[in-house]
């Protein structure tokens, strides 16, 4: 009788333990993809933070102060944009040192679109303000930015104004 009773006994476990290897295949299938889901939100997080921060500087500044502003941007930048904002950089402060010309920026908007293999795009939306000896000015800035992972930092690419393309 116990050898007939150990049949089903051994049916039932296997089956729990077929069982249980499903749940757990699927535990881990789920637990690997939000990991993966969590890693691209980081990275979105730090393509945002990057690309803010280099709108926010590219119309902040102090024509008293101006290195302050040239150093994050150039520390933030790469490529093409890190060779256009050395080439500018002085034409654009004696521009802004003669104009006595202060700017702020508050950022209204940030949209990371894509994060693929160390490249990203950001549009990113700047409500501006100048004061310099002319007078003062409002606007609003829609900025492209490329940007590229460079060892564990994203660093701008590119940068295109497009207000200036229409």
């Amino acid at each position: 009788m116990f050898q007939r009773a150990a049949k089903p006994v051994g049916v039932v476990l296997v089956a729990a333990l077929a069982f249980a290897a499903t749940l757990a295949g699927r535990e881990w299938h789920r637990a690997d993809a939000l990991h993966t889901r969590l890693h691209q939100l980081t990275l979105r997080q730090q393509v945002a933070v990057r690309a803010g921060g280099v709108a926010r500087a590219l119309f902040t500044y102090d024509y008293r102060n101006l290195g302050t502003t040239q150093r994050y941007l150039s520390s933030a930048a790469t490529g093409g944009f890190a060779e256009r904002e050395a080439a500018q950089s002085p034409a654009v402060q004696q521009q802004l040192r003669r104009a006595k010309a202060i700017g702020s920026a508050q950022i209204k908007e940030i949209n990371v679109s894509d994060v693929t293999a160390g490249h990203a795009t950001a549009f990113v939306v700047v409500a501006t303000r100048v004061t310099s000896a002319s007078g003062a000015s409002n606007g609003i800035a829609y900025l492209h930015l490329d940007l590229r992972l460079v060892g564990q930092a994203w660093k701008v690419d590119d940068v295109q104004n497009l207000n200036a393309a229409s």
